[in-house]
């Protein structure tokens, strides 16, 4: 009979899923069987790193993550955890736990006090006749809540001799496909995804949930009275079905149509998008965000950041769709999946008489046509006061969108680089994106962008981070991403400081010298760790990096060097 560790192995190496982890202690055994079965093991330096990378791998291929810490290494993922736990990427974290007859073990510390810190679920296995049971119940909860769950367990069931169902990596498998929303979205290869098309707010089972008729009626009541109607996408509507019945529904009524950050480009190149709701948007598309009289809100969860503390939604009436009645956030709310939920709308506008599309709502002169909506804001003029060996941000940002391949994911790090670079870095739909900033830390790009790559190889990841970020959490990671030679581009724009930090010092009069670091030229360390760098300090230099990306070597850095007086923090979020 094979160990515990051993048979655990198997089942895991069965899902055909990458193992992200840290060895040590509790699970080094179960490790090596993994490999040994052909698994394949992803070891990352660091655990909050390993715990990022099956967030990143869960966000772009859908399915759950995998990922292993030892004992006591649990401190060292509550962020990673949090982030993923707010940003709804299913995962299982095996945590070792140490022995229970060993209370004086330096590693022993409180692992479900500190995943539930987190917001994270945790579970663990008491007895191994349980096993069976717990792994079902741990990936069945991380796939229809859409969370990670982390699985205690303990050292002393390593090498004890265990037999686990023969099937349950089957079941596994199977449960991640047929317990969900049968709405999917196609996954970059073009297979559907076995996500629930709402990833990000799910119902309570994970299954499509239909809406009431007496909710959509007073919907429908609203919407008739509309002049101005938009239509806002969050993540919860991004699926296939859902886009083609939201914009069904936009056209029915006349409205734009606009979405989150986290839902950005789901509706590129249809003539009523407008783009990033609130905070975030650009151009013309302010313009059409306050004339607007009516919101109707899908699968998004309206949170202060979309709507600017409430001041982009003050004054209109909103109808708010969500497949997770916990989230209602205003009233009408229709407790409902996307896609059935504007079917149904539609079909009760047609019975009001409304059976025919309608032309979209303008308030922008004709005149103002040259202003496309996707423009965003005018781009930084050159400055004869910028810092020698510097080039500008905007017009950087604007660069790397146009060089970079079309066909791409994107990760963005936390920081003020942030807000301009998802504006102005664009992927092909919502699935190439992946979001850092659920928990409001710099540094985690690194290990989801890695993350991504390992989900669908063959397309380029890219990361855009500042050079905090990349310092805090990147650079030795960086290591793990040349040991696996990922198809990664790293974009560090590198204004030598913590820039957050630096615009508050300068909004105040203070002197902001305590920001600055002096830090190594990033490209030749980059390519000391045995991957590629360039340096950008001209404008001309983006020749380099057109050049480095058709040599197809990878993971490539880029050292873009910038003005941290010329680097605004553009976000327009209001004290209540």
């Amino acid at each position: 009979m094979n160990s515990f560790h051993a048979e655990l192995a198997r089942v895991c190496a069965e899902l055909e899923t990458p193992l992200f982890g840290v060895t040590g202690d509790s699970n080094l055994f179960f490790v090596d069987s993994f490999i040994q079965r052909g698994g394949h093991y992803v070891a990352a330096t660091h655990e909050g790193a390993a715990v990022l990378m099956a967030a990143g791998y869960a966000s772009v291929s859908g399915r759950v993550g995998l990922a292993t810490i030892t004992q006591g290494a649990v401190t060292n993922t509550v962020t990673a955890l949090a982030d993923a736990t707010r940003s709804h990427l299913p995962l299982v974290l095996f945590a070792g736990e140490t022995p229970s007859w060993d209370d004086d073990n330096v590693q022993r510390v409180p692992t479900d006090a500190i995943v539930r810190s987190s917001g994270a679920e945790y579970l663990r296995l008491e007895h191994l006749a349980d096993t069976d049971d717990i792994l079902s119940l741990a990936f069945r909860r991380a796939c229809r809540s859409a969370q990670p769950v982390v699985v205690g367990i303990p050292t002393d069931y390593a090498h004890e001799p265990c037999s686990l169902s023969t099937s349950l990596s089957t079941s596994l498998s199977t449960s991640l496909s047929t317990s969900l929303s049968t709405s999917t979205s196609p996954s970059p290869s073009g297979s559907p995804s076995p996500f629930p098309s709402e990833i990000a707010r799910p119902g309570p089972s994970g299954a499509e949930v239909l809406p009431a008729r007496d909710a959509v009626r007073s919907a429908a009541d609203v919407l008739l009275r509309a002049r101005r109607p938009l239509i806002l996408a969050g993540r919860g509507a991004i699926a296939e079905d859902d886009r083609a019945a939201t914009l069904a529904l936009a056209r029915r009524l006349g409205a734009r149509v606009a979405t989150t950050l986290r839902a950005k480009e789901l509706f590129r190149g249809d003539p009523a998008d407008l783009g990033i709701f609130g905070g975030l948007s650009t151009g013309r598309s302010a313009a059409y965000f306050d004339a607007a009289d009516v919101i109707v809100a899908i699968g998004a969860s309206l949170n202060s950041y979309t709507t600017s503390q409430g001041a982009a939604t003050h004054g209109k009436r909103v109808v708010h769709i969500d497949a997770d009645a916990a989230k209602a956030r205003s009233t009408p709310f229709i407790h409902g999946s996307a896609a059935p939920t504007a079917r149904a709308l539609l079909a009760e506008l047609a019975a009001d008489g409304i059976d025919s599309d309608q032309p979209l709502w303008d308030v922008v002169s004709p005149a103002d046509s040259e202003n496309s909506i996707e423009s965003g804001p005018a781009r930084s003029a050159p400055s004869s006061d910028r810092r020698p060996g510097t080039v500008e941000y905007i017009e950087s940002l604007d660069l790397l969108d146009s060089l970079l391949p079309k066909d791409r994911l994107l990760t963005v790090d936390g920081g003020r680089i942030f807000f301009e670079s998802v504006r102005r870095v664009s992927v092909a739909s919502p699935r190439d994106y992946v979001h850092t900033m659920s928990m409001g830390s710099i540094g985690l790009g690194l290990s989801l962008a890695m993350g991504a790559s390992f989900a669908d190889p063959a397309r380029l990841s890219v990361l855009v981070s500042g050079d905090g970020g990349f310092m805090l959490g990147g650079l030795s990671e960086f290591t793990t991403a040349v040991r696996h030679r990922l198809k990664l581009l790293v974009v560090v724009l590198n204004d030598g400081c913590y820039g957050a930090e630096h615009n508050h010092f300068v909004k105040r009069g203070h002197d902001p010298a305590t920001t600055y670091f002096d830090w190594p030229d990033l490209a030749p360390v980059a390519r000391s760790l045995g991957g590629r760098g360039v340096e950008i300090r001209r404008l001309a230099d983006f020749q380099h990096l057109t050049d480095a990306i058709a040599s197809e070597t990878w993971p490539l850095l880029v050292d873009v060097k910038l003005d941290p007086n010329r680097i605004p923090m553009d976000f327009h979020r209001t004290r209540p």
